[in-house]
């Protein structure tokens, strides 16, 4: 729907020294139709001159031609609006629909659902020519058959693993393809026919344990022959370099729709072991490297403060070659090491590195500040520059890294660029809280996904970027990570502790902003685990590094057996074997329009809008998971207690018989009074971690 309008050229006019232009976009409000909402925009833009006869005002220099265009974009429908809004939308005015629908559709629906409507559709179109009234206009069928293959095309070729989850799809479209014999893309066919020969192959959880692994003959054959070298033997340059080998093949692998936070928080359910496998293999890679780190450090009890000062100050190293590098995942896998509890206690340790490497430390982590949403750690994976400067005097000084020849002919080439997965998870987590999956009559909120699609298409537009490093593999190193020996989160506390009693505090320890430093998932669950208590000795959950979900299948081989035989390897280095559900609360919907696009989404550590999210755990529980809540300004604590007891599991209890603890700096606490309100009792000044504990009951 347009009209056209003709008007002079708007011209740009300023106030107070600032140009103010004509704004070509106009909300216009919502339509709503059986079945689906749509949003309506009023769209100016410029169209060629009409013919002179048509001209309201005579053509002359100065003055140009405009369409008001309406277009609308759906916000919500039922699944059946969704999937024929595709073929509306192909080659469309909302060009995002369609990328957007097949990067989150499995959120609300799966694709033998969605391919069967899909055809349907063909097979309606075609069905309503013979029940046509006279005079009626003959649809075009051959253009919704076309529209229907880019579709399949754009599908196949985007997201193939959705076929090669659910083979009996591909079944459907070779069906179609030899039914319609009109007009077949030969390409579609081949597309088909390739992924059925692919899905033959056994596809398992192996697969994402990758070809860098080295296999069982040839661990056993170095085991026995005593020559794998040492891990800290190899240049630091070198160590980032096959580290960050092993996170771009695990970031090219990963499938972003196991990123959304409505899958992957169902991964705790028994049924749901092996789902997200992708995102499950980069915590496990990401585990290993922190544990490889920690296990470095400790592993020798007799060395002296200024040997083991040597280990870190090798570990800095590699991890400013992985800044160099751009490889954010194991850069923060490494930090994450250092900060530990087992580690940072260490002071005689920390006294022995010298100041310039203390110095890279601190700009490394500062990095990852979680200040203002962690908006650096964000603001530097959009540039294509690397910011950090190096020290020329500091010891162990990276060499200047080699570059391809396809990097040298440009002045400023594109780099290569793996991400620290966990800040696009904790996004999604939010978005999973904050917004609806329906807005009223049971519609699919599409708004929600539209929200998770760009979150989506940065990790996309990140994956691209990996086809730039040129870095050569090395298995003798693989072999070398994968064989040294892991260390659990209570055997590293109990070495540390034999390496430097708890006799007083730590003032020589590097002095960084350290908020609850967290392995990998849990940043990306929004759960973590305390560290150990030993001796009656708490240890600050500002000072541990917590523990993450490892899947079982993908982490065995990076266990010694005498290292697993030891201890339960899932206690206390992980969660249980069926991990606690970390489900998300929803938001009860409000008067206003819950597909609003400019509402505000709450985050964590933030209040915004009467909204904010806490994590609220179980205390005395070994082991111990946040949870996720979604907390408004109307919460009282016998609700938040409650629905924190459901999270948990526990319906067994009474929400009396626990108080909302506020978890605060230095171990200081914050215990919430039974009739406050939670949003205005808390610390906004502090970290929103909670804890339930038990009350104790008077004699």
């Amino acid at each position: 729907m347009s009209d056209e309008e003709q008007s002079p050229e708007p011209k740009p006019s300023r106030a107070m020294g600032k140009e103010i232009t004509m704004n070509p976009l106009q909300e216009w409000g919502e339509e709503i139709e059986d079945g689906a909402i749509y949003g309506v925009t009023l769209r100016r833009v410029r169209t060629e001159t009409p013919p002179e006869d048509n001209l309201a005002v005579p053509s002359c220099p100065g003055y140009v031609h405009y369409k008001t265009c309406k277009v609308r974009s759906l916000r919500a429908g039922t699944l059946q609006k969704l999937v024929e809004n595709l073929l509306v939308e192909y080659q469309g005015t909302d060009t995002a629909y369609v990328p957007t629908f097949l990067s989150t559709y499995r959120s609300f629906t799966n694709p033998q659902k969605v391919l069967e409507l899909l055809l349907d559709r063909r097979l309606e179109k075609v069905g309503n020519e013979e029940t046509l009234p006279p005079g009626s206009p003959v649809p075009d069928v051959l253009r919704v058959q076309r529209v229907i293959r880019g579709i399949l095309q754009t599908w196949l070729e985007t997201h193939p693993q959705d076929f090669l989850d659910t083979p009996q799809c591909l079944h459907l479209i070779s069906s179609y393809l030899t039914h319609d014999s009109r007009e077949t893309s030969n390409h579609l066919l081949h597309l088909v026919q390739s992924l059925e020969e692919e899905g033959k192959q056994d596809v398992t959880l192996q697969e994402w344990r990758l070809s860098t692994q080295p296999s069982e003959h040839n661990k056993e054959s170095a085991d026995a022959s005593g020559n794998i070298p040492e891990l800290l033997s190899y240049p630091s340059q070198e160590v980032a370099e096959q580290l960050t080998l092993i996170d771009v093949d695990l970031f090219q692998r990963l499938q972003t729709c196991h990123c959304l936070g409505s899958i992957w928080s169902q991964r705790d359910k028994k049924e749901n072991r092996h789902v997200a496998p992708s995102v499950r293999a980069t915590v496990a890679q990401f585990n290993a490297v922190t544990a490889c780190v920690t296990a470095s450090v400790l592993n020798d009890i007799q060395l002296r403060p200024q040997q083991r000062a040597k280990v870190l100050e090798k570990w800095i190293g590699i991890a400013q070659h992985c800044r160099f590098l751009r490889n954010f995942s194991s850069l923060r896998a490494i930090l994450s090491a250092l900060q530990s509890n087992s580690i940072y206690r260490l002071k005689r340790t920390w006294a022995s590195v010298s100041r310039d490497n203390l110095m890279v430390f601190h700009k490394l982590s500062a990095i990852f500040s979680d200040e203002n949403n962690h908006e650096m750690s964000r603001e530097i994976l959009n540039k294509d520059e690397i910011p950090l400067r190096r020290t020329h005097s500091a010891r162990n000084e990276p060499r200047p890294l080699r570059r391809s020849a396809s990097q040298v002919h440009s002045s400023r080439p594109t780099q290569g660029t793996v991400p620290y997965l966990g800040t696009f998870l904790t996004d999604l987590i939010m978005l999973d809280t904050a917004l609806p999956d329906f807005v009223e009559g049971g519609l699919i909120n599409f708004e929600k996904r539209r929200k998770e699609h760009d979150v989506l298409a940065k990790i996309q537009k990140l994956q691209l970027t990996c086809r730039h490093y040129v870095l050569t593999r090395k298995p003798e190193f693989i072999q070398s990570f994968y064989a040294h020996r892991q260390l659990t989160e209570d055997q590293s506390y109990r070495i540390s502790r034999t390496i430097e009693p708890p006799a007083d505090s730590c003032p020589n320890s590097p002095r960084i902003r350290r908020k609850l430093t967290k392995r990998f998932s849990s940043l990306l669950l929004g759960s973590e685990v305390f560290g150990p208590k030993l001796n009656g000795e708490r240890v600050s959950p500002s000072g541990s590094c917590s523990s993450c979900e490892i899947d079982e299948g993908l982490i065995a081989a990076l266990i010694p057996a005498e290292s697993a035989s030891s201890q339960n390897f899932t206690e206390p280095l992980t969660p249980p074997a069926t991990p606690i559900r970390d489900d998300l609360s929803r938001p009860v919907s409000s008067p206003r329009s819950p597909v609003s696009p400019s509402c505000a989404l709450p985050v964590y550590n933030q209040q915004i809008a009467d909204l904010c999210i806490i994590r609220v755990s179980m205390e005395n529980t070994h082991g111990n998971l946040y949870k996720s809540i979604l907390l408004t300004s109307q919460d009282k604590s016998r609700v938040v207690i409650q629905r924190a007891l459901h999270k948990h599991n526990i319906e067994s209890c009474q929400p009396d018989d626990f108080q909302l603890v506020q978890i605060l700096s230095e171990g200081k606490e914050l215990t919430i009074p039974d009739s406050a309100n939670v949003y205005y009792a808390m610390n906004t000044s502090a970290n929103f971690d909670f804890v339930l504990r038990r009350r104790v009951k008077e004699s």
